[in-house]
């Protein structure tokens, strides 16, 4: 098959499939299996590419149309201008952790060398971002699941950011492994998706590690720890700033109220949904 014939091939398979994007996910497959870019897509339209790449590239298009993630497929995504390794067992980044992280960074600028914990890290897109925008800080990244750790691990010697610890910690229960008044701010991403919701959303989001995804049944369990047993373990107008559903806001504002927690400012996404809660402690 030329280049032509195999891009058509995608882009009518994947649209029959209704994938939300097949075009665009067309050219990233193109561009990963096949070593072309639009550029040559075009100047090479009726060539035929190395044979091992087109069952390569067939394969990852078949695997796409079934609705398995194109980042996965990909293995490796784009956050804020920085590449991660990623696969199944870690949360895929989204453009939404964005607005947590240009929070952060516009709160911590001024701080001196600045401790800072990242829980439920996954990937390490927050940590690693935070540790390249402040090389004096120091940035524990917690998660409790190992395969999360591996890819954290391989993420922070891929963007050589040595300030950034990879522990492995679960956050509901493992607290105490940190004194009070440890860290000048804690960020999270954790999972807020309410447990039967999970097996009714859209096909990609089957395949993502239902840990990272799973908040309980109400999608509140991980903001009730933080808000009970890490905000102690923040230093007096140390802050934090979570990554919420765009339902939660209310509930979780309410929470961080109750446990130290002023200042509070719910911050909107592109679509103008609730996505991040930010706060001060007393």
């Amino acid at each position: 098959m030329t280049y032509r014939e195999l891009f058509y091939y995608s882009k009518k398979l994947l649209s029959e499939a209704d994938i939300e994007s097949p075009l665009y996910d067309t050219y990233c497959l193109c561009s990963h299996f096949l070593n072309a870019d639009r550029i040559r897509l075009i100047s090479s339209a009726d060539t035929d590419p190395p044979l091992q790449d087109q069952e390569k590239f067939i394969n990852a298009v078949n695997k796409r149309s079934c609705g398995y993630p194109l980042q996965y497929i990909l293995g490796k995504w784009s956050f804020m201008d920085r590449d991660y390794i990623i696969g199944e067992g870690v949360l895929i980044p989204r453009d939404d952790t964005e607005v947590c992280v240009r929070e952060c960074i516009k709160a911590l600028k001024g701080t001196d060398s600045p401790r800072i914990a990242d829980l439920c890290s996954g990937s390490g897109i927050i940590a690693i971002t935070l540790a390249k925008s402040f090389p004096q800080s120091k940035v524990l990244a917690m998660d409790v699941s190992d395969k999360a750790l591996d890819f954290l691990r391989t993420n922070i010697e891929l963007n050589s950011a040595d300030n950034v610890e990879p522990i492995k910690c679960d956050i509901l229960k493992d607290y105490e492994m940190f004194p009070p008044d440890s860290f000048d701010a804690v960020i999270s991403n954790p999972p807020y998706i309410m447990s039967h919701v999970i097996s009714k959303l859209q096909p990609e989001l089957q395949y993502e590690p239902r840990l990272a995804l799973d908040g309980g049944e109400d999608g509140l369990v991980f903001y009730r720890s933080i808000a009970r047993n890490w905000i102690t373990r923040l230093k007096k107008n140390g802050f934090i700033c979570v990554e919420i559903g765009e339902e939660q806001a209310e509930e979780v504002t309410s929470l961080f109220t109750e446990n130290g927690i002023d200042s509070i400012k719910v911050i909107k996404d592109i679509q103008n949904l609730d996505r991040v809660i930010f706060g001060t402690k007393k």
